[in-house]
């Protein structure tokens, strides 16, 4: 019977992501955006985790993106992101408490604003802030805590390569007494290799230490996947399937992670 469960939330998991797909139909591709000095983008990823001591998880991650001009040299990138997870002791971005059992609902809320210079360079870079908010439907979801720092934004673009990477530094500041503080860095990769018109290789490896851990701080994936872009309804669309092992990691964390990806883009402005 808790196969069964584990398999509806899955399906349902993934009907949601294929709901957010569609009602997108008419977007751009997200890094054919680069000249575009306003978009909104909608990646959204679905992670299926293996190998954890407590338990297996599934964990969908909603990521708008959105940028507009602030003025003919700088431009406002703000990061979101919503995370739906089925977990035993929450996610890495938001490590739930050990042996609350598993929940099913929606995690703490995390928002990234950064200040980006207007360039068309290869190295493009941006500062900012992030914050979270303990939002989650669930004790075990979430850090109960309030919690920001700065964040830093690096990409490279050179020919057939993308490579970049998104880092926050958090502390809480506010929230449940009963909760361990938040003392955490996050670092999103991203690498991305043209193939061919259609075929491209991507890495997007989510890096986590928490300071404040004991034992292992750092969580580590190593590993990457194949994507492909392909037109439906006469718009372009880019769809991945990834793996990562996790070569440093916390006896609490999964020992591999599997990971379909959708994203779809809206350019608008000038």
């Amino acid at each position: 019977m808790a196969h069964c469960d584990v398999r509806t939330k899955l399906v349902t998991l993934l009907s949601i992501v294929a709901c957010l797909a569609s009602s997108h139909v008419g977007a751009q591709m997200a890094d054919k955006l680069s000249d575009s000095r306003n978009f909104f983008a909608l990646p959204v990823e679905l992670d299926v985790d293996r190998g954890a001591a407590n338990g297996d998880a599934a964990i969908m991650r909603i990521q708008p993106v959105y940028a507009f001009t602030l003025s003919e040299r700088w431009k406002l990138v703000n990061v979101s992101l919503i995370t739906l997870a089925d977990a035993p002791s929450g996610t890495p971005v938001f490590p739930g408490e050990p042996g609350s059992g598993n929940n099913t609902g929606l995690s703490d809320f995390l928002h990234a604003s950064l200040l980006t210079p207007e360039s068309n360079a290869d190295l493009i870079w941006g500062f900012g802030a992030a914050v979270s908010l303990p939002t989650a439907t669930a004790s075990g979801l979430g850090s109960g805590k309030w919690a920001g720092g700065p964040a830093l934004r690096l990409t490279y673009r050179g020919g057939l390569w993308n490579l970049g990477a998104l880092a926050a530094q958090r502390w809480s500041f506010a929230g449940s007494g009963n909760k361990p503080d938040v003392n955490q860095l996050l670092i999103r990769g991203a690498i991305r290799r043209q193939l061919n018109d259609d075929w491209f290789f991507v890495s997007a490896p989510i890096i986590v230490a928490n300071w404040d851990a004991t034992g292992d701080k750092w969580l580590v994936p190593v590993g990457g996947g194949i994507g492909r872009r392909f037109t439906l309804g006469g718009f372009p669309w880019a769809f991945s399937a990834q793996a990562y092992y996790n070569v440093i990691r916390a006896d609490s964390a999964p020992n591999w992670v599997f990971r379909l990806g959708v994203v779809s883009a809206i350019p608008f402005g000038n």
